[in-house]
């Protein structure tokens, strides 16, 4: 690059920097990683810079990295600790456990599960998120650009579908 354009990059740099840094917090990444995810997000917008379209103001499209990493970043974390089958486990035994008591049904438990199979990868992501990690529909909403009231909705959809499912397979009436 030429000296304009890294002096360009310093110049960009300086001004995004903590933006890009809590919006990173923001999407859940715990904070010992915070960094590194930032530093790898500046990289990638370094090496990029020359393809970022006329007009596109540089934190836009660095939050557009930023998110991008962060999701590798969480899809890497639940491969390596397995972190998926256990989100899926804590919902089904919060769940399981209101199902037994009010159905008496472990069964149900398990048509819960193969109902949550069949959802496509976003509903499944916003499900692990809403319920395995706690996140509020603001936090989830940033992390997929979507507003809060989106999120909302789209959980309460995913819950209608997962009832309907589960009553489909069990022949029978879920309590809400």
């Amino acid at each position: 690059m030429t000296g304009q354009a890294e002096r360009r990059f310093e110049s960009i740099l300086r001004a995004t920097e903590p933006r890009v840094r809590a919006y990173i917090a923001g999407l859940g990444v715990s904070p010992d990683r915070v960094d590194d995810i930032a530093q790898d997000a500046f990289i990638e917008y370094y090496r990029g810079m020359a393809e970022m379209p006329e007009g596109t103001e540089p934190i836009r499209w660095l939050k557009g990295i930023a998110r991008n990493l962060c999701f590798n970043h969480f899809r890497e974390e639940k491969r390596a600790s397995g972190r998926h089958q256990a989100a899926l486990a804590a919902i089904l035994e919060r769940t399981a456990s209101q199902i037994e008591s009010q159905a008496g049904s472990r069964r149900a438990a398990e048509t819960l599960a193969d109902c949550l199979g069949k959802l496509p990868e976003k509903p499944r992501q916003l499900v692990a998120l809403c319920y395995q990690e706690n996140l509020t529909s603001e936090a989830i909403a940033r992390a997929f650009s979507m507003t809060a009231e989106a999120v909302r909705i789209a959980l309460f959809r995913i819950r209608t579908a997962l009832r309907e499912c589960m009553e489909k397979a069990e022949g029978q009436r879920v309590p809400r």
